[in-house]
């Protein structure tokens, strides 16, 4: 009977993920995940048949992990204000993360109404709809402006561009907020 594996694919997940926080996504290999996990090459490729197919598994799972740093701060008191607050304090805690999953051209080739599209963003649109009485394609436009701004922010922090206190990124969104539903409101 052959021995037992002893790195499995959580554990390899594990150390890839760790990577991705420490390093970045670029520093993600086979040899940085053994030395990791202090074993050879070999188990990784074992359990995945090539790193393409890990590191589509690493970025499913910072997705899953994304979308739960976003939920535990987004209110529907003002879904919208709430998520682009969130989305720049998820780049300052986890710049790694926030550079792979948004700065790394994972996003390439997505068009603006692919985005406004997208299913994670229709409770926001909705409820900046409701908040607001702007109608849906008002509300969409609204989404799309905070959005690009919170991105903008985010990008700045993340690059080390920019130092913004937590509450003056909390008021320039508010800022930013009102000013564009009133814009749109005229």
């Amino acid at each position: 009977m052959p021995p037992k594996p002893m790195t499995n694919k959580e554990e390899i997940l594990s150390a890839a993920i760790s990577l991705v926080r420490e390093q970045g996504m670029e520093n993600v290999n086979a040899r940085s995940i053994a030395s990791k996990l202090n074993c050879s090459t070999k188990p990784l490729f074992r359990i995945y048949e090539n790193m393409d197919s890990l590191k589509q598994d690493v970025i499913t799972q910072l997705n899953l992990y994304y979308n739960m740093f976003m939920e535990a701060r987004m209110s529907d008191e003002n879904r919208l204000l709430t998520q682009g607050i969130a989305y720049i304090e998820f780049a300052r805690q986890e710049k790694n993360i926030f550079n792979t999953l948004f700065m790394d051209k994972n996003c390439a080739g997505k068009s603006i109404e692919e985005i406004l599209d997208a299913d994670w963003n229709q409770r926001s649109i909705m409820n900046a709809k409701e908040r607001t009485g702007l109608s849906l394609e008002k509300a969409r436009s609204l989404f799309r402006d905070v959005w690009l701004y919170s991105h903008g922010i985010a990008t700045q922090i993340v690059s080390d561009d920019i130092n913004l206190p937590p509450k003056e990124v909390v008021q320039l969104i508010k800022n930013a907020f009102k000013r564009f539903s009133i814009e749109m409101g005229e």
